[in-house]
């Protein structure tokens, strides 16, 4: 799908609130229609007497515009946007290869993800937390170097600026990067992921709409209301939307945007 028209389809998505929908799912593309989008989209969004919002999809209303900030290959941060509130991974209690730091506001989900992945017999850490825009100036230089151009790179690595590492919620959980993807450990997270609030959005499903390869290891926070939803709605498989476009769709209709 050109970038066009997922554009228009988020826009139709987002362009009239309408109530809850039980939820369908469309048996040739196996994904929500719009107005079922729409219907989940709004009914997740909890608003006082006022219509203030005070909470989106269970993240409280002062975290919110953090948390479902768009960070895609045309969606860029703030520039130099760091959340304010990274601790240490590893004195927090949880497995890491080196030294990560990690939003507090994720350290609980992704402690008890970890732990109960050990219980089922997969030993995963955190390969990859927080990083800088800086830091992920490195990483990029490093892909260029590796595979010659940028527009291969950003195949396998996001621009500066761009990446969903840098929103402090994103984790790439692994046991070993290099056999990941075809291990029972990459089963279980794709099975899993959504009961501690993250989400698995680089599929093989989306690689076209992403623009990126597909990545098994590597979740999104974006709390368990809307991750058990994406997962219901089959979201891995779905064939003209992703949950980038999902994001972007709560964002605007909790009209994060908007000063």
């Amino acid at each position: 799908m050109n970038l066009l028209r997922r554009r228009l389809l988020i826009a139709a998505a987002t362009s009239v609130a309408s109530l809850w929908t039980p939820l369908r799912v469309r048996a040739d593309a196996r994904e929500p229609d719009l107005a079922t989008l729409r219907g989940w989209i709004s009914a997740g969004i909890e608003r006082d007497s006022s219509g203030a919002v005070v909470r989106v999809f269970g993240v409280d209303q002062a975290a919110s515009d953090d948390v479902f900030l768009r960070a895609t290959r045309s969606d860029a941060l703030p520039d130099g946007y760091a959340p304010a509130d990274l601790v240490s991974a590893g004195a927090s209690g949880i497995a890491t290869a080196g030294r990560q730091l990690l939003r507090a506001l994720i350290v609980e989900d992704t402690r008890a993800l970890i732990a109960e992945a050990a219980s089922d017999g997969h030993d995963l850490y955190v390969g990859s937390g927080f990083r800088s825009q800086a830091y992920q100036e490195v990483v990029f230089a490093a892909q260029i170097n590796r595979w010659g151009d940028e527009e291969t790179a950003n195949r396998y690595s996001a621009r500066p600026g761009h990446s969903h590492h840098q929103l402090g919620t994103t984790i790439d959980f692994t046991n070993t990067f290099g056999a990941f993807r075809r291990s029972a450990a990459a089963d279980w997270l794709r099975d899993n992921a959504h009961r501690f609030g993250f989400v698995l959005p680089y599929s093989v499903a989306a690689t076209n709409r992403t623009g990126y390869i597909d990545e098994p290891w590597h979740a999104r926070w974006v709390g368990q209301p809307l991750a058990a939803q994406l997962r219901s709605a089959n979201y891995q498989d779905w064939s003209t939307l992703d949950a980038d476009d999902v994001i972007a769709m709560v964002r605007a209709e909790a009209a994060l945007d908007v000063a």
